[in-house]
């Protein structure tokens, strides 16, 4: 019996290692579980490209948007695990699992984490018709008046939703929440004085800075961005929790085979490391990464346990 085991996994050693050398013998699915058009869809198109060239096989962009994303997701969740669709999703993807008890995904059961595509810093800006000064003096000009200052987030329950609610926390104030479906519309109300602040992309926070109509109050990551090295984190200036970044991650059906997904992060890390790549994504406001499956889970694994503190803390916010 020993004899028989021994040769059963000496037989799926090597039938697993043919599938790995073998693939990809066909063209390979990135579902994208957003409309196309934006930095999102533009990037996941260039790394699909290097991919196809990597590989000789099409890499076909597939998008999939709608229940905040739910949809796209499932469909990879219920993929067969042989690294042939796969995912490109963000921090949204917890955040639709905890707050939305009809999902049928569960992130770190239904799927591994590949590679680490992208980051993107997330910057609060101020309109130039509301209090001047920096972040604290913004804030303590709106204590005591409740609702004064309205923000713009990209919609209920998102990273900009829950960093405003932890802002009124921190500063003892009432702020109004005001939802928009993403970085183009909270611009025109925020350049327009519609909103006082507004929560906004590395690419939307150059553009209201460019209008000359809007300034930044603060960056939610750990050190200043190079998009906008003028712009202090929220650490620097007292309030901390706020050193969050999102990010776009490659992810495969759980059950895709090791070799496989290591296979896949492999090239993912050299297409985002050419110089071009890097360039193109800078010019989105997003940080080139990569990086092994293992780096991927353990940033998964974080960003979990930090989207749990806030719904535990604040709620489910937006219902």
């Amino acid at each position: 019996m020993k004899r028989i085991a021994k040769a059963c996994a000496a037989l799926v050693l090597v039938v697993v290692t043919g599938l790995a050398s073998a693939y990809p013998d066909k063209p390979v699915r990135l579902v994208l579980p957003y409309p196309a058009g934006g930095p999102t869809d533009a990037v996941a198109r260039s790394v699909a490209e290097r991919l196809g060239a990597a590989w000789g096989q099409p890499v076909i962009v597939e998008n999939r948007p709608g229940a905040n994303g739910a949809i796209g997701t499932e469909l990879v969740a219920r993929s067969l695990p042989d690294g042939y669709t796969l995912l490109v999703h963000s921090p949204i993807m917890l955040a639709t699992e905890m707050t939305r008890p009809t999902v049928r995904y569960r992130t770190l059961k239904d799927f591994k984490p590949v590679s680490l595509v992208f980051s993107s810093a997330v910057f609060l800006m101020a309109s130039n018709q509301s209090s001047q000064g920096d972040l604290k003096q913004v804030l303590t000009s709106a204590t005591g008046r409740a609702g004064d200052l309205s923000y713009g987030s990209h919609g209920a329950g998102t990273t900009g939703h829950y960093m405003g609610r932890r802002l009124e926390n921190v500063a003892g104030i009432e702020m109004t929440h005001v939802p928009y479906t993403g970085d183009a519309t909270i611009l025109t109300a925020l350049l327009g004085g519609h909103i006082k602040l507004g929560f906004l992309s590395g690419t939307g926070a150059r553009k209201a800075l460019d209008s000359g109509k809007a300034r930044g109050l603060a960056v939610a990551s750990a050190e200043r961005s190079p998009l906008m090295p003028e712009v202090p984190t929220f650490k620097e200036q007292g309030f901390v929790g706020f050193d969050r970044e999102s990010w776009g991650m490659l992810f495969a059906p759980a059950g895709t085979p090791d070799e496989v997904v290591n296979k896949i992060a492999l090239e993912v890390d050299r297409a985002v490391k050419q110089h071009e790549v890097v360039q193109q994504f800078m010019g989105f406001g997003l940080g080139a990464k990569g990086g092994t499956p293992a780096d991927a889970r353990r940033i998964v694994q974080d960003d979990f346990a930090y989207w749990s503190r806030l719904i535990e803390e604040f709620g489910v916010l937006g219902q």
